[in-house]
């Protein structure tokens, strides 16, 4: 990696030159090295055109219960109430006050450093 200082205004380029080697970092090629071979197996062909029906029919029976649940008259306004009531809620508990405020930031700090494994 070099880098280089441009004109007076101290910007900063930098230039990466790849290594020759083999780099496990390209995980697209190992899912279509993966999906190669499920698919030379013909009792897992059967598998895999069952999984996708699956997954085809899964996805369109949620689409069919969140359209259902939609027209029903009296759901969304109770959805809308219920997110109103907690926006108020969360606003009162980690928003209002300083000491709140510092308890939220540590509470993501800690959910941060969980996440990332620190």
């Amino acid at each position: 990696m070099t880098m280089r200082f441009v004109g007076k205004q101290c910007r900063v380029a930098f230039i990466a030159k790849a290594k020759s080697g083999s780099s496990e970092s390209s995980t697209s090629l190992n899912i279509v090295e993966s999906v190669q071979n499920v698919w030379d197996k013909p009792e897992d062909r059967v598998a895999l055109f069952g999984l996708g029906f699956a997954s085809v029919v899964v996805f369109w029976a949620s689409l069919s219960v969140v359209t259902a649940i939609d027209k029903l008259p009296v759901v969304p306004g109770v959805f809308e109430l219920i997110g109103i009531l907690f926006s108020t809620w969360f606003v009162y508990r980690y928003l209002l006050f300083k000491p709140d405020r510092k308890e939220l930031v540590q509470i993501i700090n800690k959910s941060l450093s969980d996440i990332i494994g620190q």
